[in-house]
Order: C-alpha cells, then sequence, then structure tokens
C-alpha cells in the first residue's frame, strides 16, 4: 500500500534540504567553491571592451558624410562660376567644355545625377555640333539614372520645348505641332473645320490629314506610316516625315528615349516660324 505524504511534511524536507545544498556549495569563507565565479566588475568590463567601437565608426560616418557635403557645395559652386563667364559670350573654349566635362564626371560620383543631367544639357546645348551624336550617349545614361520614360526631341542639340511630351506609337515619334513650328521654324496653320495642318517652310508645302495615312507634299500625295493623332488637346504629328520633308536628318536614340534631329537646311532658305490658326475654336491646333 502507499504511503501518503503530508503537504505539511514536504514542506518541511525542503526547508531543511535547500539550505543544506547551498552550504555544500560553500567553502568556510562563504565563497562558492569549485570554480570561481567572476565579480560583477570583471563582467562589465568585458563587455565594454568586446563591444565595437561604435563612437568611431559614427564619427567616421560623419566625417565621409561631411566630405560629400562640402565636396559638393564645392562642385556647385564652379558650375555657378562657368555660368557667370558664360553669360555674355556666345561661343566655349575647350577649357570651358572640359570644366563642364569634369563636373559631369565628379557630379556623378557623387550620385547627384539630377544635377549632373542638368550640366550634360548645358554642356551638349553650348558645343553641338551637327552629326556628332557623341554628347547624346552621356546624356542618354543620365536620363535613364535619373528615371526619366518621355520622349525628347532635340533639333541642333536643343531640346524641343512643348507644354505636353511626344510619345511613340506604332514605332513612329510623334510631336505636337507646336514643336515642330517652333524647332524647325516653320508655319503651321491649323483648319478644325477640315482638321488639316498646312506646313511651310520655304518653298516647301505639307498638308496633313487628321486620323489620315496620307499627306499632300507640293502637290503630290504622300502614304504615311502612321497618321496625325489628336491626343491630350493636342494635334500630334509624325517627327520623322516633318523633318525629312523639310530637309533634316533625325535619328533615334533607345538609350534615354531620344529623338535626334539636324536641321541641314541653309538658314537663308528658312523662316522664322510662326504658327496660326484659320478656325479658333479647337484647341488641339496648339
Amino acid at each position: 500500500m502507499k504511503k501518503v505524504v503530508s503537504a505539511s511534511l514536504v514542506a518541511a524536507l525542503l526547508a531543511t534540504s535547500v539550505p543544506a545544498a547551498l552550504a555544500a556549495d560553500l567553502d568556510g569563507k562563504g565563497n562558492r567553491s569549485g570554480k570561481p565565479e567572476i565579480k560583477v566588475e570583471e563582467k562589465v568590463k568585458s563587455t565594454v571592451t568586446s563591444e565595437p567601437t561604435t563612437d568611431s565608426n559614427a564619427e567616421s560616418t560623419t566625417e565621409t558624410t561631411t566630405e560629400a557635403n562640402i565636396k559638393d557645395e564645392n562642385l556647385k559652386k564652379q558650375l555657378i562660376e562657368l555660368r557667370q563667364e558664360l553669360k555674355h559670350v556666345t561661343e566655349i573654349t575647350a577649357e570651358q567644355k572640359a570644366k563642364y566635362e569634369q563636373l559631369v564626371a565628379e557630379l556623378e560620383k557623387l550620385s547627384d545625377k539630377h544635377t549632373a543631367l542638368e550640366v550634360q544639357l548645358e554642356l551638349l546645348q553650348r558645343t553641338y555640333q551637327k552629326g556628332d551624336h557623341t554628347p547624346f550617349k552621356k546624356l542618354g545614361q543620365l536620363l535613364e539614372a535619373t528615371g526619366s520614360t518621355e520622349v525628347k526631341a532635340f533639333v541642333d542639340g536643343r531640346l524641343v520645348q512643348s507644354d505636353v511630351a511626344p510619345f511613340v506609337q506604332g514605332g513612329r515619334a510623334l510631336v505636337p505641332v507646336r514643336a515642330i513650328s517652333s524647332a524647325l521654324k516653320a508655319d503651321v496653320k491649323w483648319d478644325a473645320k477640315t482638321r488639316t495642318v498646312v506646313i511651310t517652310r520655304g518653298e516647301r508645302s505639307i498638308t496633313l490629314y487628321l486620323d489620315k495615312k496620307e499627306a499632300t507634299v507640293d502637290g503630290k500625295t504622300i502614304t504615311l506610316d502612321i497618321a496625325p493623332v489628336l491626343k491630350k488637346g493636342r494635334v500630334f504629328l509624325p517627327l520623322r516625315f516633318i523633318s525629312e520633308q523639310l530637309k533634316a536628318k533625325v535619328e533615334w536614340q533607345a538609350e534615354g528615349k531620344i529623338v535626334i534631329i539636324d536641321d541641314i537646311q541653309p538658314p537663308a532658305e528658312s523662316k522664322e516660324g510662326t504658327e496660326n490658326t484659320t478656325t479658333t475654336t479647337d484647341a488641339s491646333a496648339k
């Protein structure tokens, strides 16, 4: 038969056994026997010495950041000085061109790609030579690095300004009427009733029809790869067709989505472009 041990007896046994066990582990001086225990002070000291020197790392990071900020400020100061030098001149020297190129390279190193893009655009517009598309390679790299996705058109190294961006459709770049007239110095007339655009430059006259793959050039009918379209309240025209008909060379650079146009018509033959509309009721003439 099993014996039943009362709760009071268990408590009494525990009270006498636990102190005895603790006493067996202590020497005569009240210290634990066996392997000596590390003192609290020693533990703290060990912890402090084993931790990484975060303060020195922080100081190093701060110094690096400060140096980068100083360098960035110096580069921007150089850019301002260079712009001041070129403020009242039309031609840029080889030394000034080299300064621009160095600024672009240094800004890239600092990961300030937006400012690098801005400086590269300035360099392109000031030094562009027709037929030499080398500067566009760097420009395309910077456009992609900054996340640009819009199509950009350049005529003789200058960005075609427009309130609406060009776009690609069916493998062809289309640009708004206003951009064509200002960039290639052509007269453009939009007739809202007949939905036609007439572009005149020198003795050349081109008529295009909205949503129709057909154009009339000096009285001759020509089939188009893509028709003019209406988008965002603007009439967009096929850029390559218009440019080539107005004696301009057109190239497409995939990197950066850049349309490069070199106007090869002699300046004496071109007119200062203005945009007229026979009907003002349709905003698509803009």
